[in-house]
């Protein structure tokens, strides 16, 4: 499997409620992949984010459908990384919706 192929669709991974990709937002803070198994590290803008669950299993559902193995780690992001998310969540609200993390 080309691993560029597998990264390409995961760094397409949008966000349910803003108009853009978790990679974008900086919620997607990195990827390492081995030769089965795919390790995505996840920076959150605030602790306690009601969909951290269902964002990092949208990056594991495209991981294990190219038939990797799939591991999470999580932290909270720092002020700037912070500031860059709220930027980018505020210029890309989907129509209707409120900011959900």
């Amino acid at each position: 499997m080309d691993k560029e192929v597998v990264l390409n669709a995961i760094n397409f991974v949008e966000h349910p409620a803003i108009n853009a990709t978790l990679k974008d937002l900086g919620i997607l803070s990195g990827i390492k992949i081995t030769d089965d198994i795919i390790i995505a590290n996840f920076a959150f803008p605030f602790p306690n984010i009601p969909i951290k669950k269902d964002l990092i299993g949208s990056v594991q559902i495209i991981a294990e459908s190219f038939g990797f193995k799939f591991e999470a780690t999580e932290r909270v992001m720092n002020e700037d990384e912070k500031q860059h998310f709220l930027e980018v969540e505020h210029a890309n609200w989907r129509d209707g919706q409120q900011p959900m993390c």
